[in-house]
């Protein structure tokens, strides 16, 4: 029997791992993780890592922390987080109310800062920030649509290959094996 997940009961330290299937809450806890991390890990935005898969959920997750922040500042303000029970909590917890608030307030105005990305983004810049230790190039460029690479590289090897031989035999090769046009 599974329990529910409950982003005042999971572990603010170490890597936390939310995977569920769509329209399950996952960017409501992630958004609530990521106050509680703010609240009671003293966080910067800067420190806190945020990644998921699309460029599309990149952008949304950022804008969804962005307003989490802002409706967590004015509870704080208000000292009432509404029909947010997760927000009335962390405003119960809380032993310094404006201390938090203007903590909150300077994660709104930092909040573009913030390292949201995909996987993608993440690991790219992880190689161009350590391109030394990892012996890499620091314009290394990462692709995912690799078709047309793929095909530059069969078309050199190609080339170099068959070059050599006779008018005859690459004309006989070609005939045999006609180079395919198709797609991905």
């Amino acid at each position: 029997m599974s329990r529910g997940f409950d982003p005042l009961l999971i572990a603010t330290n170490g890597v936390q791992l939310i995977e569920a299937s769509a329209g399950t809450g996952k960017t409501y806890s992630i958004t609530s993780l990521y106050l509680r991390l703010l609240l009671e890990r003293r966080l910067t935005v800067e420190q806190i890592l945020v990644v998921t898969f699309t460029e599309a959920a990149t952008a949304e997750l950022h804008e969804r922390i962005r307003t989490r922040l802002r409706t967590a500042v004015q509870g704080f303000q208000d000292q009432d987080g509404g029909a947010d029970s997760f927000l009335c909590q962390l405003i119960a917890r809380s032993s310094n109310p404006e201390a938090d608030r203007r903590l909150l307030a300077r994660a709104v105005s930092d909040i573009d800062k913030a390292a949201v990305s995909t996987i993608h983004g993440f690991a790219h810049r992880g190689l161009q920030q350590h391109a030394l230790e990892t012996g890499l190039l620091f314009d290394l460029e990462l692709t995912g649509a690799t078709h047309r690479l793929v095909q530059e590289i069969a078309d050199d090897y190609w080339s170099a290959f068959f070059t050599p031989w006779t008018t005859g035999w690459r004309a006989w090769c070609n005939k045999a094996f006609p180079p395919s046009n198709c797609g991905p």
